[in-house]
């Protein structure tokens, strides 16, 4: 029968693989789901006449507004709304590339931080200590310690799910971004509008490195406890140190709840 310890040791275990699990599924952006892309490229062909009549609209609105005020009096203001007309029209048609290459620089970075932080030689932790302590424990304070590491195991397994409920939660944000891009886009042709259309691309560059801020808060987490609580959850001290680990643990899932307001002020919302 397995002991606490082994427990403690297999969920930790199971959450330092999580670090791969996670990475591997923040670099997959909508294009490696090729039946649930094609469904969204066809959303996004559906919508892109819309975005094309408000880019009309939003270049009417701008050119009536200079031409009242006598703007266009000034041949560098024809010029600029020109070049405005032409880059927003390039923009629109390209949309999906653009993203597309926002998502893939993204993707680098977390596989970059993925990949040094699944290095399980970062994460040294002597379970053989903490089984020989439990060990020489009587009946009594092993069924103590029992009770004492079920919430501890419980909270990380409950922190895995709502990473993963999150992670894919992302992903439908991204897609969700793509399929209706041509709208907020339209807006580039408008000086008054032109800083919602940045807008919605910082947004969409802020849902991509949330992934990010997920993997650095687990890789984070790990390294703390590896490094502080494990060695002391048994002998003196051990319930200050195994309410520590909790706490850490606690913090983690705040640091994944609030990974989407955190990348939206790193992006510089």
């Amino acid at each position: 029968m397995a002991s606490p310890v082994d427990d403690i040791q297999e969920a930790f275990d199971g959450f330092a693989g999580i670090i791969t699990e996670v990475t591997s599924l923040v670099t997959q952006g909508p294009s490696d789901y090729p039946g649930v892309y094609s469904v969204i490229s066809e959303i996004h062909q559906g919508v892109l006449p819309i975005g094309y009549s408000l880019l009309t609209l939003y270049f009417l609105l701008d050119f009536m507004s200079k031409s009242m005020n006598f703007q266009f009096f000034r041949f560098e203001t024809v010029v600029s709304c020109m070049l405005k007309l032409v880059l927003a029209k390039v923009i629109m048609e390209h949309a999906m590339g653009i993203l597309d290459l926002i998502f893939g620089l993204s993707s680098h970075i977390a596989n970059l931080v993925g990949t040094v932080g699944s290095n399980p030689t970062l994460y040294k932790i002597d379970f053989s200590a903490m089984k020989a302590e439990y060990d020489k424990m009587g009946w009594f304070d092993q069924k103590m310690y029992d009770f004492k590491q079920m919430p501890f195991i419980w909270i990380l397994q409950g922190i895995k799910i709502v990473i993963m409920v999150i992670v894919f939660g992302r992903l439908f944000q991204l897609l969700i971004y793509t399929a209706i891009s041509p709208i907020p886009i339209a807006k580039f042709i408008h000086d008054g509008l032109v800083d919602r259309g940045r807008r919605f691309l910082f947004d969409y560059a802020a849902v991509c490195l949330q992934g990010v801020i997920i993997i650095i808060g687990c890789i984070i987490y790990i390294a703390i406890i590896a490094n502080v609580n494990f060695g002391f959850f048994t002998g003196e001290g051990s319930n200050v140190e195994l309410w520590k680990g909790m706490l850490a643990a606690v913090i983690l899932l705040l640091v994944v709840i609030k990974s989407g307001s955190w990348s939206k002020k790193l992006v510089g919302d």
